[in-house]
């Protein structure tokens, strides 16, 4: 009897946990799904032809921010790529072509010069149509959350945009993102150079004197000797070897 009560026990427990795991597959499927109908609706933006991704429409600003909330990084790089390939910007809010650049190779000069010189991927270029563009979705990038949406305990993600955001609201924000403990290295520098470009974060500095003291001598300098006096057969204190040759 005690038998035949735990096998139904343990037969209710696996059938519970097969019920629970074909639930979160099912829940999994519909936000895979929805996830996929966001990606169409941020390509169908902007809703005007002539729109200033500077200054967005507030309901396709309002849309933007809500498929941003589900996505992670690989699903916006989905929408980028589906925009350039209809030759459009890859930041949703912009009305124009993405930059066809006339270098034929695969990587091109930065355009800038000394340490922050670099070659770049064209083809990165080629996704904006400005380096402004490039920015907001950088912006908006380091944001997005880090694992999928079935596997958040909170599933929407509060996006901000960049052009939204006042000086004071934007230097709030580039703090909060915790920039410098992102595990995508590059993207945490370019979000940091971007920072400091725009002037909103703050690079600390050593302001303490350092004291010069200048020592006076009254010795006459002396031009230098070699050790042991002058050597016969020595070249700039190299002395060669000496190499005798048998004659034949």
């Amino acid at each position: 009897m005690a038998t035949e009560k735990s096998k139904s026990t343990d037969q209710a427990r696996v059938r519970a946990t097969a019920l629970r795991q074909a639930k979160d597959i099912e829940d999994r499927k519909k936000l895979q799904t929805r996830i996929a109908d966001l990606v169409v609706e941020a390509f169908d933006l902007p809703s005007r032809s002539d729109a200033d991704p500077a200054n967005p429409d507030p309901a396709d600003a309002s849309l933007f921010r809500h498929c941003l909330s589900l996505f992670q990084a690989s699903d916006l790089d989905d929408l980028i790529y589906e925009r350039n390939v209809d030759n459009r910007c890859g930041y949703a809010l912009c009305s124009r072509p993405n930059q066809k650049l006339a270098h034929g190779g695969e990587k091109v000069w930065n355009r800038k010069g000394g340490k922050d010189f670099k070659l770049i991927n064209r083809t990165e270029l080629e996704k904006w149509c400005s380096k402004s563009c490039q920015e907001r979705t950088a912006f908006v990038r380091a944001q997005l959350g880090k694992e999928p949406a079935w596997l958040r305990i909170i599933r929407a993600v509060d996006i901000k945009l960049l052009d939204e955001l006042d000086a004071d609201s934007l230097t709030k924000s580039f703090k909060t993102l915790a920039i410098a403990k992102a595990d995508d290295d590059e993207m945490a520098g370019k979000m940091q150079a971007l920072a400091l470009e725009r002037g909103e974060l703050d690079v600390k500095s050593d302001d303490s004197s350092v004291n010069v003291m200048e020592r006076s001598t009254d010795m006459i300098p002396e031009a230098p000797t070699l050790q042991g006096g002058h050597r016969e057969g020595v070249v700039e204190g190299h002395a060669p070897r000496k190499v005798h040759f048998s004659g034949k």
